[in-house]
């Protein structure tokens, strides 16, 4: 029996190991390049690296920029951006190791592209809003936590990614072996700007207590929220009631 328990807890121990080792394998789906003939091309070098994406109606006074969700490909919004959003130069930039931009995704390495990614719009724009889907909801947070961002809007946002693996690692102690958590929630307090929040209501990636608890956790700065009825995680932008919401918070109405 001794050396049953004791085969048993190696192999736990083993298991655990390689989790720590290849989760960002299973936490991170970089999406492949996307041409767009004709489109306006931007990038920036932040270190050794380079991120590079697209702009919606550059020249505009104000920029909104976009973190797109774990397997999307920002790119795509780009036509939809331009005519939502007609007052705004709206930018596109994958995450690192995503599309054409340079390196391997982390937490570390994404957030400090984001706010560096500010820091360089903020310089040639008078307002910059921030505005993140899923993932990128929890790096928009990031960017309005540390940075004078004159809105942010979180579409499908979770309030820690680490909660979301719990309930499907159960078994794991994740909270030691988690690299990459993305504590949404614990920043949440931090943002000054309004704040606006956008669900699906047959969210089947993010469980309703993830968002719920996001959304709660930003009521010092929350303008509201609102229920894309019908919508799932990913079928979201076929909704027209999608693009009107967003407007809305871009515009900062009721």
């Amino acid at each position: 029996m001794k050396q049953l328990l004791l085969s048993l807890g190696l192999g736990y121990l083993l298991l655990c190991l390689c989790l720590f080792m290849v989760q960002r394998r299973f936490q991170y789906f970089p999406t492949p390049a996307l041409t767009l003939p004709g489109a306006d091309q931007v990038s920036f070098r932040h270190g050794d690296l380079v991120l590079r994406g697209y702009v919606a109606n550059p020249g505009q006074a104000k920029a909104l920029l976009y973190f797109g969700g774990n397997g999307e490909q920002v790119e795509q919004n780009l036509v939809q951006f331009r005519q939502w959003f007609p007052h705004h130069s709206v930018y596109l930039i994958p995450y690192r190791g995503y599309g054409n931009s340079d390196g391997t995704p982390s937490e570390a390495g994404i957030v400090q592209d984001a706010l560096f990614l500010f820091d360089q719009l903020n310089r040639s724009h008078r307002a910059v809003a921030v505005m993140g889907r899923s993932l990128g909801a929890a790096v928009a947070v990031q960017v309005a936590a540390h940075k004078p961002v004159e809105r942010v809007v979180l579409i499908t946002p979770f309030d820690s990614a680490l909660n979301i693996a719990r309930s499907l690692y159960w078994m794991f102690p994740l909270s030691l072996l988690m690299r990459d958590p993305y504590q949404a929630a614990a920043l949440a307090p931090l943002i000054q700007a309004p704040s606006y929040v956008v669900i699906a209501a047959q969210d089947e990636v993010v469980p309703a207590e993830r968002t719920q608890a996001m959304v709660e956790a930003l009521a010092p700065s929350l303008r509201w929220s609102r229920v894309i009825q019908g919508a799932g995680h990913n079928t979201l932008s076929m909704f027209p009631d999608y693009g009107h919401t967003l407007q809305r918070a871009i515009n900062g109405e009721g």
